[in-house]
């Protein structure tokens, strides 16, 4: 987007955007840019809050009066969702991570996956057009070194990843964001597979697999787990 904003500024029409990830951003150089420290996925900030919401945006469109781009703004404001795990707790009984395949924990959030979408009349899920089994063989192919492109790898992650999230919600006690979170990097055989993906895309010959595993695969509040 950074560089079809360059594109449109040559025609005489100003654009702005939000970065997610300001190292790719210090590279196109957008006209304007404002830069926020939420994780991948939530660029306007906390789910469910149009004030937060419509403060990052209007954040995003003050830039517009700016002429002395290229410019990366800071955004003043940062989340820290509260912590309470108190009584929360998966009610499918996840083994261990290191014990259950992929793909049998994907067959076991199927039902809370399905009332999710049921409740809520929608899903994120879709973006590689893949079924959920189908995304995690893939995933699951990579890890034995078979590595696929890596836009087909993102999008299998970024649907699966969403699919879990969304199954969380759907639990008797779905918890906070911050809970589901937790579950979702501390509990799940995904995540695992996440972060041992990490070296083999940071270690590949192709360009797109070190971006992918280097700067967007895992965020960056979830660094640290990297061994």
């Amino acid at each position: 987007m950074g560089a079809l904003g360059h594109f449109l500024e040559r025609q005489g029409i100003p654009t702005t955007g939000i970065s997610l990830v300001r190292e790719h951003t210090e590279v196109v150089r957008p006209p304007r840019a404002l830069w926020v420290t939420f994780e991948l996925g939530r660029p306007l900030g906390i789910p469910d809050d149009a004030g937060f919401q419509r403060r990052v945006a209007k954040a995003a469109l003050d830039l517009l009066g700016r002429t002395d781009g290229p410019l990366i703004a800071d955004y003043p404001e940062h989340i820290d969702e509260p912590a309470d795990f108190t009584g929360w707790a998966c009610p499918i009984g996840l083994a261990p991570a290191s014990v259950e395949s992929l793909s049998a924990e994907i067959d076991r959030l199927a039902t809370w996956y399905d009332r999710a979408v049921e409740a809520q009349g929608r899903t994120t899920v879709g973006v590689s057009g893949l079924d959920m089994e189908a995304a995690g063989a893939l995933v699951t192919g990579a890890l034995d070194g078979a590595l696929p492109p890596a836009q087909a790898l993102k999008e299998a992650l970024d649907d699966l990843r969403a699919y879990y999230l969304e199954a969380a919600s759907a639990f008797p006690d779905p918890g906070t964001a911050a809970t589901r979170k937790k579950w979702f990097w501390e509990e799940t055989r995904l995540a695992q597979a996440m972060l041992a993906l990490q070296p083999k895309l940071a270690a590949s010959e192709d360009q797109q697999h070190r971006i992918l595993g280097n700067l967007t695969m895992i965020p960056a509040t979830e660094r640290h787990r990297l061994g």
